[in-house]
């Protein structure tokens, strides 16, 4: 069975186009993440929902700058003062 289709130059450069876009989409994803493989996204409570640890006290896994540190030194002085009374 032929079907005959009018303007069929038009619709294969388009359908043409389209199987294009897509595989340089393809090709380009891998790229992309790759890049991007670092990086932790803005909201990432969309892709992975934080469990619950159980300890009320967690302890985060951070480099702490000196200012940090002074605001820790400061609060264990201050609990230790009110400790004492």
């Amino acid at each position: 069975m032929v079907i005959l289709v009018g303007n069929w130059k038009k619709k294969l450069i388009k359908i043409l186009a389209v199987i294009a876009l897509i595989a340089v989409f393809a090709a380009a994803m891998p790229l992309v993440t790759g890049l991007l493989y670092e990086h932790v996204p803005a909201i990432s409570s969309w892709f992975q929902d934080e469990q619950p640890s159980g300890n009320p006290m967690r302890v985060e896994d951070s480099e702490k700058n000196t200012f940090q540190q002074l605001l820790d030194q400061f609060v264990f002085k201050l609990q230790e003062f009110y400790y004492e009374e």
